[in-house]
């Protein structure tokens, strides 16, 4: 009698862990997704402010002001 009761509750328990461990699972997976979803966004995002402080960068480096200042710099320092 007391076995019967024993493997009744190990039973039970046994099913209810399995079921809240497939519902933890599910929402593991979508957690998941929705961080893949938001660094795919985030790369885009990031390539796209690239692209914009590198046609910054091109335009005041060619601009009129930014030559007067600064001179024509070709990258080579002089030695003395």
């Amino acid at each position: 009698m007391k076995a019967d009761i024993f493997f009744f509750v190990t039973t039970v328990v046994v099913t209810m862990f399995g079921i809240l461990g497939t519902v933890a699972f599910l929402y593991i997976i979508g957690i998941l997704r929705d961080i893949r979803r938001a660094s795919r966004k985030l790369e885009g995002e990031l390539e796209a402010i690239g692209n914009g402080a590198e046609a910054l960068y091109r335009t005041i480096s060619e601009s009129f002001l930014f030559k007067l200042l600064f001179g024509r710099y070709n990258g080579r320092i002089s030695k003395k």
